[in-house]
């Protein structure tokens, strides 16, 4: 396979898609199998039991909220991708399947199956530092915003933009409005929607950012009912499901996380937005789009929301 053909077959994953919903099983799992290259090339083939753990990490931290995840499905599913030179299990015709054609957990965990690259795109990689890089934005951009990154990166063992100055692959390819930063940021008096942080270097904003409310990766549009003025933390909540939104008969109120946690003085100060109302848009028309809203609830928020206990609860507790 020809480092062109890899990023046509990148470009070209077959992903599940429904109404909307996230599936970043493949691109979790490349992006794994790339960190195995980025980290001194280790063994071309991985067994399924030792790659079971970290993409299920992986698929709980970044891929939407759902009761069961199945890292079984992407391990197999994607040898038809790439016209079956991407991925390979050479146990593959022993192994049992299900009625969908989908590989069974036990069988891959009895059998001892292994899975990784195809033997020639393996040594391209190896090879090919610059493609290992321009593979990893290509994922990142296409299934995940800009805000996780860096954790993803962190996550799966890839160096950040280490060869970021000599890749050839620009993200500009997924067609982002120059202008949607700034026309959100106006409509929101250039203020945190949630916390109205505005605070400024000189004549500007500094830790401002427009935030998508649907993912651009998920296709949400450049548009203002799809964005949000936030700060960086309140940003970054909002693209890691702490944050979300829900609607209520004076526009729409901020819900925190239930998942939320830690000991310092930061949780409760995040905890103080929960069920306070979202800063409005100047513009009638502007306001959050619904739809939008509802996506970002399925597919990203770690629901339940937070509730506070009753005040008689948190004095028996010594609270």
């Amino acid at each position: 396979m020809k480092r062109d053909e890899f990023l046509k077959a990148l470009d070209r994953l077959s992903i599940w898609r429904s109404h909307g919903q996230r599936a970043p099983h493949k691109p979790l799992l490349l992006l794994l199998a790339l960190g195995r290259v980025a980290q001194g090339g280790r063994d071309r083939l991985a067994r399924y039991e030792d790659i079971e753990k970290p993409l299920k990490k992986l698929l709980k931290r970044f891929g939407p909220p759902r009761k069961a995840l199945h890292p079984e499905f992407p391990f197999g599913r994607l040898r038809n991708d790439g016209e079956g030179r991407l991925w390979e299990i050479p146990q593959d015709h022993l192994l049992s399947t299900t009625s969908q054609g989908d590989l069974h957990r036990s069988a891959l965990i009895e059998r001892e199956a292994m899975g990784g690259f195809t033997e020639p795109l393996y040594e391209l990689l190896l090879t090919d530092p610059r493609l290992v890089h321009e593979a990893t934005q290509m994922l990142l951009d296409g299934h995940f915003p800009r805000s996780l990154h860096d954790d993803i990166h962190a996550a799966t063992g890839i160096p950040y933009r280490v060869a970021e100055a000599s890749c050839s692959y620009s993200s500009n390819v997924f067609g982002r409005d120059p202008a949607f930063r700034d026309q959100v940021l106006r409509e929101y008096e250039r203020r945190c929607a949630v916390c109205g942080f505005d605070i400024r270097i000189q004549d500007e904003l500094l830790g401002l950012e427009a935030a998508h409310i649907k993912w651009h990766a998920a296709g949400g549009p450049d548009i203002v009912p799809n964005g949000l003025a936030l700060c960086v933390i309140h940003h970054k909540a909002l693209d890691r499901g702490a944050l979300g939104l829900e609607s209520d008969d004076q526009g729409f109120k901020v819900l925190i996380s239930s998942e939320v946690h830690g000991q310092s003085d930061a949780v409760e100060w995040l905890r103080d937005f929960h069920d306070r109302p979202l800063r409005p848009p100047q513009s009638s028309g502007a306001e959050p789009g619904p739809e939008f809203v509802k996506w970002h609830t399925r597919e990203v928020f770690r629901e339940p929301a937070w509730r506070p206990r009753p005040a008689a609860a948190r004095d028996r507790a010594g609270c």
